[in-house]
């Protein structure tokens, strides 16, 4: 009995080794001969503009509504507000790679992983410029990786024309965050979807026509 207990063990453990050091790959993929060093997101890169969304925020059951701006302030900074449709504001912050300032965000909101979350999602989105360690392809994608962090983001570009569709966010084990975006051109996103996989948090912005 003592040496099936000790054989279960074993096996439990070494089988937790196994699939703890098993990292993410993007599946039915091959190595491109692209040589792009820098990968630039410009969905979010011009200063003359206002970037004008209907924003839903799906986050733990509480639903939100209303209108998300953000705006590029300078070469690395960007700046996001989020209020209801009538101009109350939820949320107001400044943010670059290596800097990051609330100006204002409800209670509602105020907890530390939600504030902490939506730093990083609202980085990543915004950010144009990254530095690229790998290039893969499939039949229609070309995919960028970077590395950031303990992580890693993967950029699709179509083949096609040029456009960002989808950016994962993935630890080395497994896919965290995918942002996936519907887009005319490969300079302005009239539909943006944030999706978490490891927490209940969900992000829809759609373009308000003018």
């Amino acid at each position: 009995m003592q040496k099936l207990t000790i054989r279960l063990l074993l096996i439990s453990v070494f089988s937790t080794l196994f699939f703890s050091c098993k990292s993410y790959k993007i599946p039915n993929t091959v190595a491109s001969t692209s040589k792009t060093k820098v990968f630039t997101n410009a969905y979010f890169s011009n200063p003359e503009n206002d970037y004008i969304y209907k924003a839903h925020i799906d986050v733990y059951g509480h639903q939100l509504g209303g209108i998300f701006i953000a705006k590029r302030i300078s070469d690395t900074l960007h700046r996001v507000v989020f209020t209801t449709e009538f101009g109350n504001k939820l949320l107001d912050f400044e943010l670059s790679e290596k800097s990051f300032k609330v100006n204002y965000i409800v209670d509602d909101l105020n907890r530390k992983m939600v504030v902490n979350t939506l730093k990083e999602d609202f980085r990543l989105l915004l950010k144009t410029g990254h530095n690229v360690d790998e290039v893969k392809e499939n039949e229609g994608f070309l995919i960028y990786k970077s590395t950031v962090n303990k992580g890693f983001n993967y950029f699709f570009e179509t083949k096609k024309d040029g456009r960002l569709t989808k950016i994962i966010h993935a630890s080395r084990a497994k896919e965290k965050v995918t942002f996936e975006f519907d887009s005319k051109n490969n300079t302005f996103a009239e539909n943006i979807t944030i999706s978490h996989r490891n927490i209940k948090l969900k992000i829809e912005l759609n373009q308000i026509s003018n």
